[in-house]
């Protein structure tokens, strides 16, 4: 006889306590390895392969892909030490639903037999071909069975438009990523009280040292764009005010300053919006940040990201401008429980005025949310205006 063992979801860390099920890598009746990838589970950290515990066959699945799991709740049976599976349940087969069209009244809708003209005045002609509505098939109550403008108002309340002639809704269903992404963004939104800083910089020398630094690259083959310069300003930045690389214990009321230095780096993706850590920052170089900053972007253009790589960001930033478009401003989402987040857009030519003249120049702009519960305007004033100081002075970060 097989003995049915129930496998639950298990406690993936970092707090975790639901999961949603990607892609089931086993079928029902298949069997099994011990150690042997079964399910895709994603949290909000991250995305992870479930091994079975056990030898055996897959007797039984939970959840179908798209349904969320429950920290220590039935994920999956399987069937072990016996030759054969209990009789499988027949899959549940899903009815679709056909949408009915509601019949018009017939106090308000008739068929008119072909060659029999309707009655109706030429503006209750005019208003039905408006409306889209045919005036054949209204019934009419006035004189001699005309068709009055109440019977055409009354028939367009209850006369349903062919379906033919509406476009279709297309729903989706807001999972994997991009559902995960919505559910913690609607948390960081609700939990902290966000107050956004902008500020222009000039971006001209740091132009200047890009391409220097590029050129010296270029041998090794390595990419050089403005991101690694942007993550070094930053972590110098929160070096000089550590409050900015902190976290605010709600249950607690306590702030926590990380001595760690670990930036998350917001990336798009087809799939959604992900955001990969850069750890340990504060011990990196600037030709460190760019090496270690390349592999991680191919990691992530790969899929080839692990969990390890998702977890225990103490601030994050933002690069728009390597999106397209002209924007100049945003209000970025603070990742909870963080209390800053920094988003950069494109260098971009503008008009500033130097020796009283308007003259064309390279500007960076800086779009800052704060945690307005740790830090205040005058302090994100000081975080930016350091920030803003490096970029203007890029050879500091050297």
């Amino acid at each position: 006889m097989s003995k049915i063992v129930t496998v639950n979801l298990p406690d993936i860390g970092e707090g975790v306590i639901e999961g949603e099920v990607i892609e089931w890598l086993k079928e029902v009746g298949d069997p099994l390895r011990q150690d042997e990838p079964v399910v895709i589970v994603m949290t909000d950290k991250a995305t992870v392969e479930l091994p079975a515990p056990y030898p055996g066959k897959l007797a039984k699945q939970y959840f179908q892909p798209g349904e969320i799991a429950i920290l220590g709740k039935p994920l999956y049976d399987i069937a072990v030490e016996g030759e054969e599976l209990p009789v499988k349940e027949e899959k549940k087969k899903e009815i679709e639903k056909e949408a009915i069209i509601e019949k018009p009244k017939p106090s308000h809708v008739r068929h008119i037999p072909t060659g029999e003209k309707v009655l109706a005045t030429p503006p209750t002609r005019k208003l039905a071909k408006e409306l889209g509505v045919d005036i054949n098939r209204i019934h009419g109550t006035g004189k001699d069975g005309r068709v009055t403008i109440d019977d055409l108002k009354r028939s367009y309340t209850t006369e349903p438009t062919p379906p033919w002639h509406l476009p279709m809704d297309e729903e989706q269903p807001v999972i994997g990523i991009r559902g995960l992404m919505a559910k913690k963004t609607a948390e960081s939104k609700r939990i902290i009280p966000h107050f956004s800083y902008f500020e222009k910089v000039e971006a001209t020398r740091l132009i200047q040292l890009r391409q220097n630094v590029k050129k010296e690259a270029a041998g090794e083959g390595v990419k050089v764009t403005f991101m690694p310069f942007f993550i070094r300003a930053l972590s110098l930045t929160i070096q000089h005010f550590p409050i900015a690389n902190s976290s605010y214990d709600l249950s607690s009321n306590r702030l926590i300053l990380h001595k760690q230095q670990n930036i998350g780096i917001a990336m798009s993706t087809q799939q959604g919006l992900i955001v990969p850590v850069l750890k340990n920052v504060q011990e990196l170089s600037l030709e460190q940040i760019i090496r270690a900053f390349e592999m991680l972007k191919e990691k992530a253009a790969t899929n080839q990201l692990q969990s390890s790589d998702m977890k225990e960001s103490t601030i994050t930033i933002s690069n728009y401008g390597v999106l397209g478009g002209g924007g100049y401003w945003a209000t970025p989402v603070i990742s909870h429980p963080e209390v800053a987040i920094l988003a950069v857009n494109r260098i971009q030519k503008q008009p500033i005025v130097k020796n009283n003249q308007v003259v064309p120049c390279d500007i960076l702009n800086l779009s800052w949310s704060f945690d307005h519960r740790v830090i205040d305007g005058d302090l994100a004033a000081n975080v930016s205006h350091h920030f803003t100081t490096l970029i203007q002075n890029p050879a500091s970060m050297l």
